[in-house]
């Protein structure tokens, strides 16, 4: 799922204007999004708070991007900035609090995207880490609940698990967290925060000699390359369009500002999508209990670039057609192609990733022989043409 936000404004920004960055958390994709934002229209950007604990005092200007949080530091910051009285926008949830427009990603679509992973996968029993209290972990751990019953799996099918108390060794808080993912004793889902937490589940795992993916599927959220990459067991992640975020914060501010507003205190939380989910090792597994269905996923995953059908995949099966199409029903919740085909799906994602290759060379190493196969393909599953997500990926040039 993607979907467009308009970081246009209905006015036309004056050059020259200047603005701050009170920032209480630093990420270089949304500094990069507003200093696009910034260059287009002759803005001047002050970071020198984007990164940092010490106070603009003395600063003049025309606005400010805050993101607030609940720690000392951010209350130091809400009053900094609030006692500025020039149009802000808060890039969390707590603006509207402090009468400031906001702007933060949905937590009930992030939870959506996550719940469908994991369920696409086999996972019945789930986990949300870390089952902290504040407002942002909050909403996304009742967002990915809340798209879990949508789907039928009730109260009793997630667990929420709690960090270590403040100050604890971290090793320590790692075996206690290894033991009662232990404790569950069935392969589990686990969604965590952020891509932080996620790595420490994983090194957890590890503590605890359980297998990742195998045993316990790890999901972030931010898809922060220099962490999901660089694990053990590289990790799966939903993607925030932080860029975007930032361009986007820019422009709510810019109309602002021109619409000749001072200081102005309203309560909007704007609310925008996530991009995706990037699939790595730590989700890469099908969770299925039924013997021959997970036989014949095996089959699938083998073999799908060889332009397998189901009818392929019954022969191989000690089961009957009906048989198998009704197991795979129960234990995958879709049937013996989609299963095929979702596995294609996947494989062309990653190839348009990390190769150059013609969609035509693509779509022959998936087993769909065409180009124009490989594009109906990939509308099933997103808005996105192939090339525009070889391009919003980063990857190289079709």
């Amino acid at each position: 799922m993607n979907t467009e936000c308009d970081i246009s404004d209905t006015s036309t920004p004056r050059p020259g204007r200047s603005i701050l960055l009170a920032m209480s958390w630093y990420d270089h994709r949304v500094h990069l999004g507003i200093s696009k934002f910034a260059k287009a229209h002759g803005w001047r950007v002050d970071a020198r708070m984007a990164n940092s604990t010490e106070m603009a005092w003395g600063w003049k200007g025309d606005g400010v991007i805050t993101k607030l949080g609940c720690s000392s530091l951010d209350e130091e910051i809400r009053d900094f900035v609030l006692g500025l009285g020039c149009p802000a926008i808060d890039m969390s949830v707590f603006g509207p609090e402090e009468g400031l427009p906001a702007i933060e990603f949905d937590p009930g679509a992030i939870g959506a995207l996550a719940a469908a992973h994991f369920i696409e996968r086999g996972f019945r029993r789930f986990v949300w880490y870390p089952g902290l209290d504040q407002p942002p972990a909050r909403r996304r751990r009742e967002g990915f609940i809340a798209a879990l019953a949508d789907e039928g799996f009730g109260p009793e099918n997630v667990t929420t698990m709690k960090p270590g108390d403040p100050g604890e060794d971290w090793e320590h808080a790692e075996r206690e967290l290894g033991a009662s993912l232990l404790a569950i004793g069935e392969p589990v889902g686990v969604l965590c925060f952020n891509d932080e937490w996620g790595s420490r589940v994983i090194r957890a795992c590890e503590r605890a000699g359980l297998r990742v993916p195998e045993d316990v599927a790890v999901m972030g959220v931010d898809d922060n390359e220099l962490i999901c990459e660089h694990l053990s067991v590289p990790l799966t992640s939903v993607s925030l369009d932080f860029e975007q975020w930032g361009s986007l914060a820019a422009a709510r501010l810019s109309a602002l500002i021109e619409s000749g507003a001072s200081a102005p205190r309203t309560s909007t939380l704007e609310l925008i999508p996530p991009r995706d989910v990037v699939t790595r090792q730590s989700t890469d597994v099908l969770a299925i209990s039924h013997p021959d269905v997970a036989q014949a996923a095996r089959f699938i995953a083998e073999n799908y670039a060889r332009n397998i059908t189901a009818s392929d995949v019954v022969a191989q099966s000690r089961l009957s057609g009906s048989g198998l199409k009704r197991a795979f029903r129960t234990h995958l919740r879709r049937s013996i192609s989609d299963e095929i085909q979702r596995v294609r799906y996947e494989a062309i994602r990653r190839l348009l990733t990390d190769t150059d290759w013609t969609l035509d060379r693509v779509a022959g190493d998936v087993g769909l022989g065409s180009a124009r196969n490989l594009h109906r393909l990939f509308e099933r599953y997103t808005s996105l043409s192939p090339s525009e997500f070889r391009r919003k990926s980063g990857s190289a040039a079709v």
